[in-house]
């Protein structure tokens, strides 16, 4: 994995999480409408891409310390619709 790929895929992540795990109800409720367009971007990708994104972000998961984040984290690839 090269550091940008890294990156994108730990920041990707990071964005999901955060969303994801908010307490503000606005925000949560918002969180899809706000991932769709990255959703459709990502379904444009070679499935081979998507699998090796999924890959990355997996590899992000596990290193995220509490178990919330791991969880919601590892559960990233399938809400980005990388999953077939």
């Amino acid at each position: 994995m090269t550091p940008l790929e890294r990156t994108l895929a730990k920041a990707l992540t990071e964005i999901v999480i955060r969303l994801d795990i908010s307490d503000d109800d606005a925000i949560a409720e918002g969180s899809m409408q706000l991932l769709e367009p990255v959703i459709a971007l990502l379904q444009d990708l070679p499935e081979q891409d998507r699998q090796a994104l999924a890959d990355l972000i997996n590899q992000c998961a596990q290193e995220e310390a509490g178990p919330d984040r791991q969880m919601t984290a590892s559960e990233t690839p399938e809400t980005l619709g990388l999953l077939t």
